[in-house]
């Protein structure tokens, strides 16, 4: 039996809670094959983040090259880009595959401290957002990518779908909720599970993917990836002494 496989594009964490560790593990979960692109090494622990440095986008769009000529994907997932260059890579990534499910989760903000981006990446985005079927913002990325306009200036530039996750936002209740151009398709309201985490927004835009790349529904492959990411952070452990990291 052939596993769907998802095109994962994203950055490396050495605590492996984040980052394409968390993107291999959840879609494996989930019944799927991930294929890889790393775009950056990053330097951090479960405290936080100390720098990142760059695949060099010849590297990448090489590894691209010969990774797609060999195996064809059914859904893309993109991570931390951490840069314009990337970006830039990943449009033409993007052409050589039309037609395919894509989830962008914007790595702009995350639970640790430190940064994984450049600080002119949130308008490079917005240059992937017509091939963008699901957007997995924060609610602080989200900011980062509106500067003040509102949810519809994203369906204007041509994405699908928004799921924007609510963990940064205060209060003992997590809400989710899914848009497109016509409004709210689906909330979610979850009682807050105590503790800080590592990597739930990268489990749960991962599931996201593989969800698609196994032919469901957009409502069904994010409900399914939220019941899965709210399992896996009820089983959280620490390794180290920082975040927990969900238990994939």
């Amino acid at each position: 039996m052939m596993r769907p496989v998802v095109l994962v594009i994203a950055g490396h964490d050495p605590t492996g809670g984040a980052g394409i560790q968390a993107d291999i593990e959840a879609i494996h979960a989930a019944g799927g094959h991930a294929v890889t692109l790393i775009t950056a090494l990053t330097v951090q622990d479960t405290n936080g983040v100390r720098s990142f440095s760059l695949t060099p986008a010849k590297i990448l769009m090489q590894q691209a090259e010969v990774l797609l000529a060999d195996i064809h994907p059914q859904a893309i997932k993109l991570g931390m880009l951490g840069h314009p260059d990337t970006v830039g890579v990943v449009k033409t990534v993007l052409n050589a595959l039309p037609g395919i499910p894509l989830v962008l989760d914007p790595v702009l903000a995350g639970n640790l401290s430190g940064k994984l981006s450049d600080a002119s990446l949130p308008q490079a985005l917005l240059a992937l957002l017509p091939r963008t079927t699901l957007l997995t913002p924060n609610s602080v990325e989200l900011d980062q990518l509106l500067q003040g306009r509102t949810l519809n200036h994203l369906f204007e530039q041509g994405v699908d779908h928004v799921l924007i996750t609510g963990g940064h936002r205060p209060g003992p209740t997590l809400i989710n909720e899914l848009h497109n151009a016509h409004g709210c398709l689906w909330r979610s309201e979850i009682t807050r599970i105590p503790g800080e985490f590592h990597g739930s927004g990268c489990t749960l835009a991962s599931a996201c993917a593989i969800g698609l790349a196994q032919g469901l529904s957009i409502p069904e492959a994010v409900q399914r990836a939220q019941h899965y990411t709210t399992a896996t952070l009820e089983r959280a452990y620490s390794p180290g002494r920082g975040q927990y990291l969900p238990w994939r």
